[in-house]
């Protein structure tokens, strides 16, 4: 049976999100080619002018200059595969690993939070139920550690080490690393171990309300339950709207404002470019607004 080059580079993907995303572009790119199946398509007639037809069809649709990159990225990659799997000659792969990504600049997306609005969210999980002591520990990790949403998830309790107060887990990427907890932050992860106990498993285990108490279900939670976890939070709180990856933006900030080493950090959030970390600074953004409010007229 011939091999799909496009399955083949879905299946080495190591984030579940990542495979849904790029499934998207696959198919996306599939249909822009007149294939009505991806699985089905004859990937060693995948040409550098296919790529034209792609980025004029998202072109016309309006597409960003992030989301174009991102098709092309997932076009080279499977282009990648067709040739390692003798589909496409050296030279027509050649052709297609030279096409340039789009020039574009823009705002980074998200904000950075200030210590008072970390404080407060924590604050707003302090009501001395377990759920609190649980939420208010995830919140703790994701911009004290920078963990993503998947990360928390996936955590689990053998990979905390209690005399080192860090975390050693598998990421992202199937990259792993070791994060430390802030001083500051580990009465936060006490209260909540003290509460979860000791037992081996999921880190976060889901939580339902029985009757007479809440109980765990050793289980790992969904990443999107985070997100819904924190709308309650910061509306308890009074805050604006917060997204998780902005606790990671926060994190990386706080870093570098203490005068972290930009390359500590790259390890530190588990990222294979330094160039995706510079993204996650926002001091300058925060330094901008301070002097601009302080004008006087």
């Amino acid at each position: 049976m011939k091999k799909n080059p496009a399955e083949n580079y879905l299946n080495s993907l190591g984030s579940p999100r990542s495979m849904v995303t790029v499934a998207n572009c696959i198919k996306n790119i599939a249909l822009m080619l007149g294939q009505q199946d991806y699985s089905k398509a004859d990937w060693s007639k995948l040409r550098r002018t296919h790529w034209l037809k792609v980025h004029n069809s998202l072109k016309s649709r309006g597409c960003s200059g992030a989301t174009v990159n991102l098709y092309l990225t997932v076009f080279k990659a499977v282009a990648r595969e067709a040739w390692s799997l003798d589909l496409l000659s050296q030279s027509v792969y050649l052709k297609i690993k030279n096409i340039k990504g789009v020039h574009y600049e823009r705002l980074p997306k998200g904000r950075s939070l200030s210590l008072k609005e970390c404080r407060l969210l924590l604050e707003s999980c302090y009501n001395g139920t377990t759920k609190g002591y649980r939420d208010r520990a995830i919140f703790a990790l994701m911009f004290g550690c920078g963990l993503r949403r998947a990360e928390i998830v996936s955590l689990k309790y053998e990979d905390w080490n209690c005399c080192e107060r860090s975390f050693t887990f598998v990421g992202k990427g199937n990259k792993e690393r070791k994060v430390f907890l802030p001083t500051d932050l580990n009465k936060v992860i006490d209260e909540w171990l003290y509460n979860r106990g000791l037992s081996e498993g999921v880190f976060f285990p889901r939580m339902r309300t029985g009757t007479n108490k809440t109980l765990f279900v050793f289980e790992s939670m969904n990443p999107s339950s985070i997100y819904r976890i924190l709308q309650q939070r910061c509306n308890d709180a009074g805050l604006g709207a917060v997204r998780p990856h902005d606790f990671r933006r926060t994190f990386a900030t706080r870093m570098l404002e203490a005068g972290c080493d930009l390359f500590i950090l790259q390890r530190s959030m588990g990222h294979s470019s330094v160039a995706t970390t510079s993204r996650y600074d926002y001091r300058n953004e925060v330094s901008q607004e301070k002097f601009c409010r302080a004008l006087r007229f």
